[in-house]
């Protein structure tokens, strides 16, 4: 009798040691995500040029919503998601691009390109009508093997009140600008972003790890934070400049 009265204890002690695994993903930050859509307008032509016609080429990424203003969101995504890259097309071949955004209630709404590094591979879109969670900067610093989560649409996974929900940890920096994610990514994933147990943002994947899709590259925190920033401050010079009467020119180009 004893024993068994053991037997039932140590089973509801792994019960419960069971139930309590995985409950620490900051989910509020799911409210923040976006799925970003870019159709590139290009002129295809045959290989000697003599026939040419328009077509639409579609892609897609992740972002997260860093900031709110008065007419809408700012969103964090991958430089590479924003534009169209001209190493793809012939010369004088892109007519131009159009980005557009969906929420969790898969809401589409029109994005204009606010700020751009290539370098780190980052851009800053201001995108009118969007109203979501802000996914706050972290401002300390964090260490090598802490854990974090991501929240993307690989491959275009997304649906109403779905997006895949992942996590890894923090590998470390490793020069250039760069840090490095135990998260599995997958084209789409591009420009989602990385969050620590508090939702706070501690990178964006821009990119993957060909031969070992678990190993993703990052900006570093600290580049990051400057960004967001500087995109900010310059988002909020062009409202001021919008409420003066000038002109507000956002378009589909890096400053």
């Amino acid at each position: 009798m004893m024993r068994k009265i053991l037997f039932l204890l140590m089973a509801s002690l792994f019960t419960m040691s069971c139930v309590g695994m995985g409950t620490d993903f900051p989910t509020h930050v799911r409210h923040s995500f976006v799925k970003i859509e870019k159709r590139a307008h290009v002129n295809k032509c045959n290989e000697d040029q003599t026939v040419c016609y328009p077509q639409i080429m579609l892609s897609t990424g992740s972002g997260a919503i860093v900031g709110n203003h008065k007419l809408g969101s700012l969103v964090l995504t991958a430089a590479h998601v924003c534009e169209v890259d001209p190493r793809r097309y012939p010369p004088g071949s892109i007519l131009g691009a159009e980005i557009t955004v969906l929420d969790l209630r898969l809401k589409r709404y029109q994005a204009r390109i606010i700020n751009m590094d290539h370098e780190m591979d980052a851009c800053i879109l201001t995108v009118i009508g969007l109203n979501g969670a802000i996914v706050p900067v972290r401002k300390g610093t964090y260490h090598p093997g802490t854990k974090v989560y991501n929240v993307a649409a690989p491959i275009g996974i997304m649906n109403r009140d779905l997006v895949p929900l992942l996590d890894g940890y923090y590998v470390g920096d490793e020069g250039d600008h760069r840090a490095l994610y135990t998260v599995p990514a997958a084209g789409g994933s591009s420009g989602s972003p990385i969050i620590d147990e508090d939702g706070q943002l501690v990178g964006m994947i821009h990119s993957v790890n060909i031969l070992f899709p678990m190993i993703t590259v990052s900006p570093t925190l600290e580049d990051l934070r400057k960004f967001i920033w500087e995109s900010e401050k310059y988002h909020r010079m062009l409202l001021w400049n919008y409420k003066k009467g000038q002109s507000i020119e956002l378009s589909n180009q890096s400053r």
